[in-house]
């Protein structure tokens, strides 16, 4: 089962996102909306994926 990167929820549709630093990662909308806002998501490098 996969799991947020940050978070570890499971219970939720995950999005993949390529955090700067860490490279692509699976996280929740909520940890993705928060990366995004704090601009720590690499611009164009991220998008859906309904792996969960």
């Amino acid at each position: 089962m996969y799991k947020c990167y940050l978070c570890g929820r499971s219970d939720t549709a995950l999005l993949e996102g390529y955090v700067k630093g860490v490279g692509a990662v699976l996280l929740c909308p909520d940890c993705w909306r928060r990366l995004a806002e704090e601009n720590k998501l690499l611009a164009g490098a991220s998008g859906g994926c309904n792996c969960g």
